[in-house]
């Protein structure tokens, strides 16, 4: 926990350092758009600082890189924000991403968040189809230098230690929900669809044959022997009943404001594959403003939490780090390292500009994430993680960022995350 200490603290001092070093008038008027016109030598041209209604903005992010647990890899990540209607309807917000890999693994994210006129409407959606592979680690916040030298890429293990369960499965998940505006301009309530489908899942360190030099019971194979799933595939289909209040300034990069969310899935048996289980979540963000003059100096607070109410969940449809809406979770970790009967995520976020044109900014982060398992109560161990990320601006109207963040977690665990738009 030193070394956690000693990174926190340089990462603070260098960016008050850098905020201090830019006091003078800060103004969001550069992106990299201006960067290659400079480049090429052409003129800028006269836009208007508003939002136009009914246009695309647009910011692709090519992706190339190699793991060893995932091959060579290449793909795309494109922002979208739209506003649909003239104000107050506010921005609307979308994320597609696609990656193809050497070993066989194809992922395909769609997510988006869409307010209709007046804000009336509010639409969110989390759509996926995978031909994936991930490892597991059981159930619970358990170390037994399982972390050591352990590297994330993108959320992606780009090493296994011992103890990780490699896997293979398809998924698909869809995810939409509905709500309209009540009474209070900022309250929304309504329903949802949730539908998981975990398929052809294979257990690549799983040997049941007792007499076998190899035998091996893994985490999975275990629980879904214990309660009931068929450990091949399973189904997790339900409702959400939500209640949800956002007073943010920006759907994708607030200055100000905050998100509360609140929602009851309720998953029926709908056929041999699934079982009747009811679920809570909340998901709370609040942005507070350090200064009058430059927006983008702020502290941003994050927490969510999933908790089982009734029934049982099959195993990869339990919650776990990684796997929120934008895969933001638990920077310092790889997608997966955690999960849990229940589980509850917080971070806390300094953001900084780095520039006083907008073009560049930082952030210094602390996260801490809670699961619960069989012989483990949800606040009984804690796995916490910190960092820094820097920030270039891609669309300064839409205020879409192009994000490198690195988080270090405990046992020598270590992630690098690239992405667009703000982690929450």
């Amino acid at each position: 926990m030193t070394a956690f200490l000693k990174l926190l603290l340089t990462m603070l001092a260098v960016s008050f350092a850098a905020v201090q070093a830019h006091a003078q008038t800060f103004e969001e008027n550069r992106d990299i758009t201006d960067v290659i016109r400079d480049w090429r030598n052409k003129p800028a041209p006269s836009l208007s600082p508003d939002i136009v209604v009914g246009k695309n903005y647009i910011s692709i992010l090519p992706v190339i890189g190699y793991a060893p647990a995932n091959g060579f890899l290449i793909g795309t990540a494109m922002s979208i924000s739209r506003m649909v209607d003239k104000p107050p309807t506010k921005m609307s917000s979308g994320m597609v991403n696609m990656q193809l890999t050497s070993k066989k693994q194809f992922i395909v994210n769609a997510r988006s968040k869409i307010y209709l006129k007046n804000n009336t409407w509010f639409l969110q959606g989390d759509w996926r189809f995978m031909l994936f592979a991930q490892p597991t680690y059981g159930l619970g916040i358990v170390q037994s230098g399982g972390n050591k030298y352990l590297l994330a890429i993108n959320e992606l293990p780009n090493n296994l230690p011992p103890n990780a369960e490699d896997m293979r499965y398809n998924y698909l998940r869809f995810y939409e929900d509905v709500v309209k505006q009540m009474g209070d301009k900022n309250l929304y309530i309504g329903l949802g669809l949730a539908i998981d489908i975990h398929s052809k899942i294979i257990d690549q360190k799983l040997d049941t044959d007792t007499s076998s030099e190899n035998f091996y019971i893994t985490n999975h194979y275990a629980y879904s022997e214990k309660y009931g799933f068929d450990s091949s595939k399973y189904i997790t289909n339900g409702f959400n009943l939500n209640i949800l209040s956002d007073t943010r300034d920006h759907i994708a990069n607030p200055y100000s404001g905050y998100y509360a969310s609140f929602s009851l899935r309720y998953n029926p048996r709908v056929s041999k594959s699934s079982q009747e289980s009811m679920l809570a979540n909340y998901d709370f963000r609040y942005y507070m403003g350090l200064s009058q003059d430059k927006k983008r100096h702020l502290l941003a607070f994050w927490s969510y939490g999933t908790f089982k109410l009734l029934g049982n969940v099959p195993y990869l449809a339990l919650p776990s780090i990684g796997w929120d809406t934008y895969n933001r979770s638990g920077r310092g970790y790889v997608q997966g390292r955690y999960r849990g009967f229940d589980m509850v995520y917080m971070e806390a976020e300094y953001r900084f500009p780095l520039s006083n044109n907008g073009m560049w900014g930082g952030v210094a982060f602390l996260n801490n994430t809670l699961a619960s398992a069989p012989d483990q109560k949800l606040f009984e161990k804690t796995a916490p993680g910190l960092g820094v990320g820097l920030r270039m601006k891609m669309d300064k109207r839409a205020r879409v960022n192009l994000t490198v963040d690195y988080g270090v977690g405990l046992d020598k665990s270590s992630g690098i995350y690239f992405s667009m738009q703000e982690t929450f």
